[in-house]
């Protein structure tokens, strides 16, 4: 960065303004008429700077660190007005005061004032782009769904962060007493988003926190709910399903992706050669990088393509590469189709996994590793450290031994997608 020694006037910062455009860097001009005083000259922009140190010494007999303050344009301000605010400056110093310290608590605080008249709504669009990524994630858009909908229930949503009390959060919980999946869903988003809102010093505590262990929402009873081979049969079979949603399902009985993961499936994440779908970090529900090994009779499903790379695998809405939305509407099309009542898509994910146990002999390490599910939360114990094999071959062989599985039970031909 060149820096040049001289006694700044107009003609000056002219002839030096023009030498940083040649030269594209930043130049620094010292000047000769005020000790401690610069004139910075970028590319976009130049300003007054006033350098200097607290009198004194600290612990240890080190001298105060250099304390640097803008003090404004050129253009507003002329060089002779620059060195008499300089000068101020240094009287303060010679008073003991720290004026560039001062002058970040000021603005720290004008800030804080500022970011304390934002409402919720405000902080929330905030809280999205800056900690869920935008919701990229069906787990981020969820999140923020939580949150949204949590404010909108307490009526809290034009609020200002410090006008939310416990109040407002028995409210919320008493909403929602009698669905408590819902109840923790909504209480555990809107702490995650209190909790961010203290790191901002927006507010000092979350009132999540105070509300007593015994009212705070449950976890809900684990769905038990699984298909049976005669019912997997009938799913299959639900022909007046539309054609494209029809072919979801089968793959989706033959898959055991999550749902949104399916539904995203692009041609590029399809590996041929190799036979495997390939889900980067980014597109799962844990961040972790995930191979699935894909029979035979999947791949007759999804058949091939010479689609653009980036194109989804099974288009589910009618808009080109728009997300799949109206899983609802999904559902209840396929419980009418097939006279499956009460029919999920994430039940198909428990069929595989509790038919797999019943029916072959493939560990149960394995068949979780097939689910992707957290490392932490399916090992226990000192092996949580320690064990990260993916087991990739003994993968092919589960999926190996569920498509032989399925052939049988759906009567479908190896070598087909036959119904």
């Amino acid at each position: 960065m060149p820096t040049v020694s001289c006694y700044i006037d107009r003609s000056k910062i002219d002839k030096f303004i023009k030498q940083q455009r040649a030269i594209n860097q930043r130049l620094t001009l010292r000047d000769e008429g005020c000790p401690g005083l610069k004139l910075v000259i970028n590319n976009s922009s130049s300003s007054w700077v006033y350098t200097y140190r607290k009198r004194g010494y600290l612990d240890g007999g080190k001298r105060h660190p250099q304390r640097a303050m803008k003090l404004g344009d050129p253009i507003l301000m002329t060089p002779s007005e620059a060195r008499t605010k300089a000068e101020l400056i240094k009287a303060q110093v010679r008073d003991g005061l720290d004026p560039a310290l001062e002058q970040r608590e000021q603005t720290a605080l004008k800030r804080a004032a500022e970011a304390r008249q934002k409402t919720c709504s405000e902080w929330l669009e905030i809280y999205t782009h800056s900690e869920l990524n935008g919701g990229g994630s069906k787990h981020e858009r969820d999140e923020t769904r939580h949150v949204r909908l949590s404010l909108e229930e307490m009526g809290a949503s034009y609020l200002r962060p410090d006008c939310i009390d416990t109040k407002h959060i028995r409210s919320l919980l008493e909403r929602h007493h009698l669905a408590p999946a819902t109840n923790r869903h909504r209480f555990g988003a809107l702490s995650r988003f209190l909790e961010y809102l203290i790191d901002e010093e927006v507010i000092h505590t979350n009132p999540t926190s105070l509300i007593a262990k015994k009212r705070r929402p449950k976890p809900p009873p684990p769905r038990m709910s699984y298909y049976t081979p005669e019912q997997l049969k009938r799913l299959w079979q639900c022909e007046s399903l539309k054609p494209e949603y029809l072919r979801y399902l089968r793959f989706m009985i033959t898959t055991p992706l999550r749902a949104d993961e399916g539904a995203t499936l692009t041609w590029s994440q399809v590996i041929h050669p190799q036979s495997e779908i390939r889900l980067s970090h980014t597109e799962t529900k844990n961040s972790a990088h995930f191979v699935m090994p894909v029979t035979p009779l999947a791949f007759d499903i999804l058949g091939h393509s010479k689609a653009p790379q980036e194109f989804r695998v099974f288009q589910l809405t009618r808009t080109p590469d728009a997300r799949m939305q109206s899983w609802s509407h999904f559902n209840k099309k396929v419980r009418k189709a097939s006279g499956v009542e009460e029919f999920t898509l994430h039940d198909l994910r428990r069929t595989f996994s509790t038919l797999m146990a019943e029916h072959s002999e493939v560990s149960v390490d394995v068949i979780d590793g097939l689910l992707n599910h957290k490392q932490s939360e399916t090992r226990g114990g000192v092996i949580k450290h320690y064990q990260h094999a993916k087991l990739l071959d003994k993968r092919r062989d589960a999926m190996r031994t569920w498509a032989m599985l399925l052939e049988g039970w759906l009567w479908v031909p190896n070598n087909s997608n036959a119904r």
